[in-house]
C-alpha cells in the first residue's frame, strides 16, 4: 500500500492540534473572530463586514459552516446566512506564521493566506483585495490583526509567468524578495482554516483533492539575500522576531546546497507520531539555530537568541498567578536548561516596563547581530547572481529605507524602538559635557552625583540639541520632564526645559514615508532652528533690548562693537526618507552656513516645509528669533524664484563683514563682498540683485541636462539614464554631488541597471561596511517636448503606497 494516501489524514491531525494550540492562546471574543475568518471570505453579502460590490468573487472549495460559526454570528449581531456560490473563487484559506506556534502571543497579528482560483481576472483580484482590506479594519475594531495575502495557485510552481500575480512589495508584503524561502515558511507553519489540505510533505505526489504550491527543494542561493533585506526591513519595527527568521536563513545557508529544511524536519516528526510540543514551526526555529550556533562556539549570538525567541512567546515564567498554557512546561525546561537567574526572567517579563537605558541596549544588540547575519549571508550570495526575480526597483527601495536606519551619519537622530514598553517617559534628564572627548551625555537621572555614579548615559551626542531632539523624538522627555545640565546654573536649566517643551510642540506626529519619496531625491518636511543653546553671546552683552526694537538694529552687528549676538545654530530637520537629523554650525558665520546647507532641501520640496526657529538665548530672544525667521522665508522664497539663467543676490552684514549671498539653481553660497567697492556700492541700494549667470566652458554642469540639477541631492548616489538609439547616455552624482558622465555603447538600461545594482550590493569596499547606499535610477525621457526625470521602474499607480 503507498502510504502516501495516508498522508493528507496525518497532515489533518495536526492540523486539528495547531488549531486548538491557536484557539488556546485567544481570548473568548477572538476565538469567535477566528472562526469567522473563513466564513466572512465564504460570504459575500451587503450584511456582512468588507462587502464592497456584488460581484466580487466569495465561495471556499468543501468548507462547512456549522454551529461554532452560527454563534459567532451571534456574538457579533450577524445573521447566519447559508449562501452557497455559484463557482468557488479559492481552493483555499490558511492562517500560517506564529499563530498556533510558540511565537504565538497576545499582541500576535494573524496572516491569512486565500489561495484563489487560477482564472480570476485582474479586475476580480482588486474587488477581492477591497474586501479583504475593509475585512482587516473590521477584525482591527477588536483589537485583533489579521492581514490577507492574495496567492495564486500556481505562484511557487516555477512558471516564471505566473511571477506576475506576485503583489507588488508594501509594508506587509514581501514582494519579489523571497520566493521559495516564503512557500517553505508557509509549508512548516501552515494551518487549514477551510478548504483543500495542503500537499506540503517530501516528494508530495499531484492529487485533484489535495493543493500543492510548489517543491522548496531547489532553493536557489540567491534568494537568501533578497530574504535577508527583507528580514532587516522587517527588523526595523520588531527586530527581536526578525533575528531569529534571520538566523535561520544563515543556518539554512551554512548547509548549502544539502540544507535540510524545516518543513521537512517537522514532517519527519509528524510520520513517527510525534504531536508533542517539540513537534513545533517555531519553537523547531530555535532548535537549528541553538544547533548552529553552538556548532560556531558562538556564545554571544545564542544567548541573545535565547531572549528574543522568550520574548516573542510572551509567556511570563515568574508571574505565578498568571494562567500557564501549552508551553509553559516546556518553557520553563528551556530556562532551567540555560541557568537563566531569576533576575533575568522576572527582567524579562518585565518588558512592558522597560526604560530608555534598557530598551537602548538591546536594539544595539539585536542591530548589531541582525547586520552580522546579513554580512554572513552577503558573502555567502555574492557568489552568484542577484535573483533573477528580485525587482530592481524594490531592491532599490528596501536599500534605501535601511540606508535611513542603519546609516552611520553621526547627525543622523536614531530612532529607539520602544518594543514592548509601554512608556519611556522620565520626570528629570541630566546633560553632561565631557571637555576631553567633545561629546554630550545624557542620563536618566537628576544632576545629584550619587544619583550619577555607576549609572550609564542612555544616548550621546555632539550637542546639547541633539541630546534633546533624541529625547524628544523617542519619547523620553514630555511636557513634565525636567533637564538639567550638570555644574551649571538652575537658570540654565530651566532654559533647557523650556527649549524642549517648544521642540514637542513641533515634532507632535511623524510623517509617512511612501515608495514615491524613497525613489525620489530627499528634500525638507520639518525644519527647526535653535538658537544659542549653549553658547550664548547674549549673557555678556549690556544693552539694552528695547533700544534694540526701537533702532531695528542688526542683531548680527550690533551697537559700536558690531558684536554678532548669535553665538551657535543647530539646524533640525526631518526629512522626505523620514530621517531626523541634527546639524551644528558655529562662529560669526554660522547663519550663513546653516542657510547654504538647507537651500537644497528646501528648493527640492514641492510642499510647504514646516519651519521654525528657536531662540534659547538669555537675552534678545525674540529679536534673534525674528532676525533668523525672516531669514529663513527669504532664502525659502528665492531659492524657489531663481531661474536657470540667473542668480540673485542678497546682502546681510555680520559684525564688520558685508557679505553677499547667492541664489541660483545649484543652491546658495555666500562670498565676503568687502574689496568688490563697485558691487558693494550696487547692493547699498538695492536689497536684491538680479545677475546674468553665463554658462561657463569649465562648469562640470554645463554638460548636464539642465532638469537634473534640479535632483541633485547630497547624501545619495543618483544614475540618470537616456536612451539613445545605439547608446546609453550616463549621468553618475555621487554622494558630494560630483558629477561624471560617459556613453555606454550597445547596452540597453535593464541590463545596466542590473549591472550597477549587483556592483554596489557585492562589492567588497560597500558589503564590508554593511552598506545600503545602493544608487537611486532615474530615465530621462522626453514628454512634450521637454525632458524629465522619472524613478526608474516604478509603477505609477503604487508610489503613494506607504512604506
Amino acid at each position: 500500500m503507498d502510504r502516501q494516501i495516508q498522508f493528507p489524514d496525518i497532515a489533518e491531525r495536526l492540523n486539528k492540534v495547531r488549531i486548538a494550540r491557536a484557539l488556546a492562546l485567544l481570548s473568548p471574543l477572538q476565538k469567535y473572530l477566528f472562526h469567522l475568518i473563513p466564513f466572512l471570505i465564504h460570504q459575500n453579502s451587503v450584511q456582512y463586514p468588507g462587502y464592497h460590490a456584488a460581484n466580487t468573487p466569495c465561495g471556499i472549495n468543501e468548507y462547512q459552516q456549522g454551529e461554532i460559526e452560527s454563534q459567532a454570528c451571534d456574538v457579533f449581531s450577524l445573521p447566519f446566512i447559508i449562501q452557497e456560490a455559484d463557482i468557488n473563487a479559492f481552493d483555499g484559506v490558511y492562517a500560517m506564521g506564529s499563530t498556533g506556534s510558540f511565537g504565538q502571543n497576545t499582541k500576535s497579528d494573524v496572516d491569512v493566506w486565500l489561495v484563489h482560483r487560477a482564472d480570476l481576472s485582474p479586475e476580480e483580484l482588486a474587488l477581492i483585495r477591497i474586501k479583504t482590506d475593509r475585512l482587516t479594519a473590521w477584525f482591527a475594531e477588536f483589537q485583533f490583526e489579521v492581514n490577507f495575502y492574495l496567492v495564486h495557485p500556481q505562484q511557487f510552481c516555477g512558471d516564471q509567468t505566473q511571477r506576475g500575480c506576485q503583489s507588488a512589495m508594501a509594508h506587509e508584503h514581501s514582494g519579489s524578495t523571497q520566493h521559495w524561502l516564503l512557500l517553505e515558511e508557509f509549508y512548516r507553519s501552515q494551518i487549514r482554516l477551510a478548504g483543500k489540505t495542503i500537499a506540503w510533505w517530501p516528494d508530495a505526489k499531484l492529487n485533484p483533492a489535495l493543493l500543492f504550491l510548489g517543491d522548496v527543494h531547489e532553493l536557489p542561493a540567491s534568494e537568501y539575500f533578497g530574504a535577508s533585506l527583507w528580514q532587516l526591513y522587517k527588523g526595523l519595527e520588531k527586530p527581536h522576531k526578525a533575528l531569529i527568521k534571520v538566523l535561520l536563513l544563515e543556518a539554512y545557508a551554512s548547509d548549502y546546497p544539502h540544507s535540510t529544511v524545516l518543513c521537512d524536519r517537522l514532517w519527519q516528526k509528524t510520520l513517527a507520531g510525534d504531536f508533542s510540543t517539540s513537534n513545533d514551526a517555531y519553537y523547531s526555529i530555535y532548535e537549528i539555530i541553538e544547533t548552529y550556533l553552538l556548532k560556531q562556539n558562538d556564545t554571544r549570538r545564542l544567548e541573545i537568541a535565547r531572549r528574543s525567541f522568550y520574548l516573542k512567546c510572551g509567556v511570563h515564567l515568574s508571574r505565578t498567578q498568571e494562567g500557564k498554557d501549552w508551553r509553559y512546561p516546556k518553557l520553563q525546561k528551556l530556562v532551567q536548561d540555560w541557568q537563566w537567574p531569576d533576575s533575568l526572567i522576572s527582567t524579562l517579563d518585565d518588558c512592558e516596563h522597560w526604560h530608555s537605558g534598557q530598551l537602548n541596549w538591546f536594539n544595539e544588540q539585536l542591530n548589531e547581530l541582525l547586520l552580522a547575519s546579513y554580512q554572513t549571508l552577503l558573502r555567502f550570495a555574492s557568489t552568484h547572481e542577484l535573483n533573477e526575480g528580485l525587482r530592481i526597483e524594490e531592491l532599490g527601495m528596501l536599500t534605501r529605507k535601511l540606508h535611513t536606519y542603519f546609516s552611520q551619519d553621526e547627525d543622523q537622530i536614531a530612532k529607539l524602538n520602544l518594543l514592548w514598553s509601554v512608556s519611556v517617559a522620565e520626570s528629570e534628564v541630566t546633560m553632561v559635557s565631557s571637555s576631553r572627548e567633545r561629546k554630550y551625555y545624557l542620563y536618566r537621572q537628576g544632576p545629584q552625583p550619587l544619583n550619577l555614579l555607576g549609572e550609564s548615559a542612555i544616548c550621546k551626542g555632539k550637542t546639547p540639541s541633539a541630546l534633546m531632539i533624541w529625547a524628544c523624538l523617542n519619547g523620553i522627555s514630555t511636557p513634565d520632564t525636567q533637564w538639567h545640565e550638570y555644574g551649571q546654573s538652575k537658570a540654565k536649566s530651566k532654559r533647557l526645559t523650556e527649549a524642549s517643551k517648544r521642540l514637542l510642540n513641533f515634532i507632535d506626529h511623524d510623517w509617512r514615508v511612501s515608495k514615491r519619496d524613497l525613489c525620489q531625491p530627499w528634500h525638507f518636511r520639518k525644519l527647526i532652528f535653535v538658537l544659542n543653546l549653549d553658547c550664548d553671546p547674549t549673557i555678556e552683552w549690556q544693552g539694552q533690548e528695547m533700544m534694540v526694537d526701537v533702532m531695528n538694529a542688526n542683531v548680527f552687528s550690533l551697537g559700536r562693537k558690531k558684536a554678532n549676538m548669535l553665538g551657535a545654530l543647530d539646524a533640525i530637520c526631518l526629512n522626505s526618507w523620514g530621517e531626523w537629523q541634527c546639524h551644528r554650525f558655529e562662529g560669526d558665520t554660522a547663519v550663513l552656513q546653516a542657510l547654504a546647507f538647507v537651500t537644497p532641501g528646501l528648493r527640492r520640496a514641492s510642499l510647504p516645509v514646516d519651519m521654525d526657529v528657536i531662540s534659547c538665548s538669555q537675552k534678545l530672544r525674540p529679536q534673534l528669533k525674528l532676525a533668523v525667521k525672516n531669514l529663513l522665508k527669504q532664502t525659502m522664497r528665492l531659492c524657489q524664484k531663481v531661474q536657470q539663467s540667473s542668480t540673485l543676490v542678497q546682502p546681510l552684514q555680520i559684525r564688520h563683514t558685508r557679505y553677499g549671498i547667492f541664489f541660483n539653481p545649484l543652491g546658495m553660497a555666500y562670498q565676503d563682498l568687502s574689496d568688490a567697492k563697485s558691487f558693494y556700492q550696487q547692493l547699498s541700494r538695492s536689497h536684491l540683485v538680479l545677475l546674468p549667470r553665463p554658462e561657463l566652458g569649465d562648469d562640470p554642469f554645463s554638460s548636464m541636462p539642465k532638469v537634473v540639477q534640479n535632483y541633485a541631492a547630497k547624501g545619495a548616489i543618483q544614475y540618470f539614464l537616456r536612451q539613445r538609439v545605439d547608446n546609453l547616455d550616463v549621468f553618475i552624482l555621487d554622494e558630494e554631488n560630483q558629477l561624471s558622465h560617459y556613453v555606454q555603447a550597445g547596452s540597453n538600461m535593464a541590463e545596466l541597471v542590473n549591472k550597477v545594482s549587483h556592483h554596489y550590493v557585492f562589492d567588497e569596499h560597500y558589503a564590508s561596511r554593511a552598506r545600503f547606499n545602493i544608487p537611486q535610477f532615474f530615465h530621462l525621457v522626453r514628454v512634450a517636448g521637454e525632458l524629465t526625470v522619472a524613478p526608474f521602474g516604478i509603477d505609477m499607480s503604487d508610489q503613494d503606497t506607504e512604506f
